[in-house]
């Protein structure tokens, strides 16, 4: 991380309990300032990491399946508001991220990121069966109200698949 110049890390799906995210971050991060989403979930699903000397992130709430912070440049000395998202395997499931999604958004710059779980059209699935409307209408719907957009990626579409990078 030092050598990428990376101040802010989130770690999605670490299935840590809070004392263990504490020790990881103890190990690796000493200096580095963290909060995780372990109290609305029954294990960290979300754990954010970084660097206090570059930038202050301040909590403004969370839930089992996002946090939302401000994140402020110490250098810069600008700000902007972040959701780290991980959401539930099923439609049902996500459907509180919807809501907390739409309560949460701020009036100024805002940037949401991470494993939603779903995705906005068939065009994005690779492999596997077919996705219906109504499995991404939810989510397509969220997007459209809250004025956010799928920024397109570069490099691998996968990180892992059954045990392959």
């Amino acid at each position: 991380m030092k050598r990428n110049r990376v101040d802010v890390c989130c770690l999605l799906e670490t299935n840590l309990s809070f004392s263990k995210v504490g020790l990881m971050h103890n190990f690796w991060l000493k200096s580095w300032k963290y909060l995780s989403n372990s109290v609305a979930a029954s294990y960290a699903r979300i754990v954010i990491s970084w660097n206090p000397s570059i930038v202050n992130i301040d909590l403004f709430d969370f839930s089992a399946q996002a946090i939302h912070v401000l994140i402020s440049s110490l250098e810069t000395y600008s700000m902007f508001f972040a959701t780290f998202v991980y959401g539930f395997n099923t439609i049902l499931a996500r459907r509180s991220l919807w809501e907390d999604l739409r309560r949460w958004c701020p009036s100024s710059h805002w940037i949401v990121l991470g494993d939603f779980n779903s995705i906005l059209s068939q065009e994005d699935k690779h492999n596997g069966a077919y996705v219906t409307s109504y499995e991404v209408s939810n989510f397509r719907e969220c997007c459209i109200n809250l004025g956010i957009a799928d920024l397109n990626s570069i490099g691998c579409f996968f990180t892992w698949s059954n045990g392959h990078v």
